[in-house]
């Protein structure tokens, strides 16, 4: 009788189990009709089902259901104070199920609260516009109890795409006739509503169809607004170089009054929620708001006045005499009173932080001049911070080099610039692929602050990196890696080496202006001129130093690799997600290494040639040797160049080749990439003792600067 009980429970335990285990999760989102009539709100709620979905692939999830086991629930805070964008959420068992609570303030708060439950709790990973990483559930992963809250940084959050280089969105945004123009865009809308960013801007360019692209525009701000980003449009005052949109041409026989009326109701023919001016001429060129002050104060007045739009100013790293004098002396430049009307773009370039020491870019010891403006314009008006992401033309991404410094500097300057008391952090962005995404996506979510059970979360340079690697070990020898980038391309200035020369690095005076780090030296002084003794110098300094990062680099990137090849691979969509980018990392450090073994032996090999300096002479043996070897390292590259085109998530033929563009340039912004063409030029700059700026010349000088645009 005993044992027959014993069966009979062991029979109800399992019918009730299998019952249970068979119940289907379900999930709604419970939204009050106020909210859900806000089309940001809405279009979030919408976004964020069919996410869920896609992650909960046999649950029930839906909208305002009261039976669903799993409810989040978005409760419009009242009274509201000021509407912002922070938020909380709080976990707690209730019957028969689990309830999240979001106290939200605005519709982009509650935007802001799904999708950060879904990044930073969910393991959802935004990383890319194109990708997503989706986990996948059968049931509720997160503890019952919990509280998470989230307070941006900054009021002003996004991007400014600098289309007037050929990236991805640069056809997409100025030309409705791209292929798939609008949903490209609104791709890269969702990614940012994604991210908790509020904010695009891009640079308008002069060549646009100025009869379709108003309308084209009105599309991209309609999409925008319902997502919640705000949208700019960069326009110049006169600038000539790249194609930039002009507001007047100053030889022009039309008054410069009339040339700005006639643009500017063009241009606003779009409901523009900022513009920013671009003064300056070009780099290094005159900045003309300050010769037509009349004009500058008349443009002023019309922007902000009669089509109330906020406007900001754009700044650069290149200091003027008047900046100069000014800093000397410690004091802020004097606005003129229009000016306190607009707001400013503090920029700063490449991979170095605002604030350390040595920051050799553009004829600078280091950027903290900017930092000090950032401090001094943050107390008397808006002040956004303007940072780069990525530089193109020639430091990394048309090399290419993965510089995990970036993330340090970007990192750094996000709490420098909070401290500053800066409003606004608007990441100038060149691009996405070889790894830029990950600075892009790191940005995005330094953006906002967090804390889990009342517990600040700590963040740091690799810490969104470490969302797709699993071992902690693993976490240490990326900081390593990020250590040795440091230590040589930093410290020991090796930036000034792996990069391929600047356009106009290779004229001469007065056109040889300074812009990323450059040698110390010039490589016709180094064949023709330097002494035996200085050369070997170099072959004992730079040359050594390249070499050993080469070797220390490409050691731990072989033991990364080693493990992901014995690492079988990882069950589940998003491990394996995450195992795929580890290894398009990877390339990108290790075609980082190779670089630096290229460089040391084209110096070994220019250094050789001065036995036969003269491009009539055969070349000398040593050299011959040394450009074998040097063409060998790019073969092996050019295989990981294959590799990582493969993965490219924009067609390879919009990126990375020849074709017509709107911009200076008749090509995607990875098409130098593409044959690996700095590298391959500067073998031949050996060869051929030739070191000026038309030597396989990749640039279109007139288009690029652009005179022309004086008159027409």
């Amino acid at each position: 009788m005993i044992r027959c009980r014993c069966l009979f429970v062991i029979l109800v335990l399992l019918c009730t189990s299998g019952t249970a285990a068979a119940e289907r999760e379900s999930l709604s989102i419970i939204a009050p009709a106020a909210l859900l009539a806000d089309p940001v709100a809405q279009s979030a709620v919408d976004d964020t089902l069919a996410l869920l979905r896609r992650a909960f692939p046999a649950a029930r999830v839906a909208c305002n259901d009261p039976t669903a086991r799993v409810r989040l629930v978005l409760e419009l805070a009242r009274p509201a104070r000021q509407p912002g964008e922070a938020y909380r959420w709080r976990s707690t068992p209730a019957a028969g199920g689990i309830v999240l609570r979001a106290t939200v303030r605005s519709p982009r708060g509650a935007a802001a609260a799904l999708y950060g439950l879904l990044q930073e709790q969910l393991g959802f990973r935004f990383y890319h516009p194109r990708r997503t990483i989706i986990p996948a559930y059968r049931r509720w992963p997160l503890p019952a109890r919990f509280s998470w809250q989230a307070v941006p940084r900054f009021a002003s959050r996004g991007f400014h795409l600098h289309t007037l280089h050929p990236i991805e969105l640069a056809g997409p945004l100025n030309d409705p006739d791209s292929p798939g123009a609008l949903a490209a865009v609104e791709e890269y809308l969702d990614w940012l509503a994604r991210n908790g960013q509020n904010t695009l801007q891009f640079y308008l360019l002069r060549g646009v169809d100025r009869a379709r692209w108003p309308a084209h525009a009105r599309a991209i701000v309609a999409y925008a607004h319902r997502r919640g980003v705000r949208v700019g449009v960069e326009v110049s005052f006169c600038m000539l170089q790249q194609q930039a949109f002009q507001l007047f041409k100053p030889l022009r026989p039309v008054p410069y009054r009339r040339q700005v009326d006639r643009n500017l109701a063009w241009l606003f023919q779009v409901p523009w929620d900022f513009v920013t001016v671009e003064p300056a001429l070009g780099e290094y060129l005159p900045d003309l708001a300050g010769v037509f002050s009349g004009l500058k104060r008349y443009l002023i007045g019309e922007i902000t006045g009669r089509y109330r739009t906020r406007l900001l100013l754009a700044t650069h790293v290149i200091r003027n005499r008047q900046e100069r004098a000014v800093e000397a002396v410690g004091s802020p430049l004097p606005l003129a009173p229009e000016e306190r009307q607009c707001g400013v773009l503090i920029h700063t370039v490449m991979c170095y932080s605002a604030t350390e020491a040595n920051a050799p870019v553009y004829g600078n010891v280091n950027q903290r001049f900017m930092m000090a403006r950032a401090r001094q314009e943050s107390r008397r008006r808006e002040t956004w911070y303007w940072p780069e992401s990525a530089y193109w033309v020639a430091f990394d991404n048309s090399v290419p080099l993965l510089l995990l410094p970036y993330l340090e500097a970007r990192w750094s300057d996000m709490a420098s610039m909070e401290r500053a008391g800066v409003t606004g952090h608007l990441t100038f962005s060149s691009g996405c692929e070889w790894g830029y995404w990950l600075t892009d996506w790191s940005i995005a979510r330094w953006s906002w602050r967090y804390r889990l059970d009342g517990r600040p979360v700590p963040d740091g340079p690799l810490s969104v990196l470490d969302d797709l690697v699993p071992e902690s070990w693993q976490q240490a020898r990326w900081r390593q890696a990020l250590r040795l980038q440091d230590r040589y391309l930093k410290g020991a200035e090796l930036l000034r080496y792996l990069p391929a020369l600047a356009p106009f690095s290779e004229l001469p005076p007065p056109f040889d202006e300074p812009f990323q780090p450059e040698p110390p030296f010039s490589f016709g002084w180094l064949l023709h001129d330097a002494s035996d003794r200085q050369a070997a110098a170099i072959l004992q300094g730079p040359v050594a130093r390249l070499e050993e990062y080469a070797t220390a680099m490409g050691a731990l990137v072989d033991r990364l690799e080693e493990f992901e090849r014995e690492t079988p691979r990882a069950p589940g969509r998003a491990a394996g997600e995450a195992q795929a980018l580890r290894r398009e990392l990877l390339r990108g450090l290790q075609v980082t290494a190779l670089r630096a073994r290229h460089r040391a032996l084209t110096l070994r090999a220019l250094v050789a040639q001065r036995a036969a300096p003269h491009w009539w002479q055969p070349t000398a043996a040593a050299a011959a040797h040394y450009l074998a070897r040097a063409a060998a390292v790019r073969e092996e590259a050019q295989r990981l160049v294959r590799e990582q085109e493969a993965v490219y998530r924009y067609p390879v033929d919009l990126i990375a080749r020849r074709r017509p563009d709107l911009t200076a340039y008749d090509f995607g912004y990875l098409y130098p990439v593409s044959e690996l063409f700095f590298w391959q030029r500067e073998e031949e700059q050996v060869r051929r003792r030739r070191f000026d700026a038309f030597f396989m010349k990749l640039w279109n000088f007139r288009k690029t600067l652009g005179l022309e645009s004086l008159l027409f």
